[in-house]
Formats: C-alpha cells, sequence, structure tokens
C-alpha cells in the first residue's frame, strides 16, 4: 500500500511537470501530444484555478509568470510525509 501511494504522488508530480513543459509548446489538438495535453489539462485546471484566484499572476516586464503550479507542488510537498504516514 506504501509503495502505490508513493507511485501516485511521483506521478501527480511528473505529469504535472510534464503539463508545464506543454502548456509553452502549440500542439494540434488532434495529435497524440495534443490529446494528453488537453487531458493534463482538464485535471489540473481544477486544481490550479482556486490557487489562481487568490494569487496575482507575477509581472515581468511585459511577460506574467503563473506562480500557482509552484504552490502546488510546495502544498503537496508538505502533504505528502503526512499521507505517507498514514498508509505507511
Amino acid at each position: 500500500m506504501c509503495s502505490s501511494v508513493y507511485i501516485i504522488f511521483r506521478l501527480f508530480y511528473y505529469s504535472l511537470f510534464a503539463w508545464i513543459i506543454l502548456s509553452w509548446i502549440q500542439v494540434p489538438h488532434d495529435h497524440p501530444i495534443g490529446q494528453l495535453k488537453s487531458v493534463l489539462e482538464k485535471f489540473y485546471e481544477r486544481l490550479l484555478n482556486p490557487i489562481r484566484t487568490r494569487v496575482p499572476v507575477l509581472r515581468v516586464g511585459m511577460a506574467g509568470i503563473d506562480l500557482s503550479p509552484l504552490i502546488l507542488i510546495f502544498v503537496f510537498n508538505i502533504i505528502q510525509p503526512y499521507v505517507l504516514r498514514i498508509f505507511c
């Protein structure tokens, strides 16, 4: 049970990093990578929208940096040891 919870956390982190990288790339929706991007986007948008409403976009010149994925990673790094302690 412990290893499966750990694998779920790792899968969450890797898919979040994949979504972050794919969000910078324009991919057609009919391409397999575009389909993966849209699935990850639907999942992570539900988690990131509450954070985005509370944390403003960091403005650097004309560009904006969305800090919500970093905050989500930070929160899950805080939660992970407690969840692992419960299930292990």
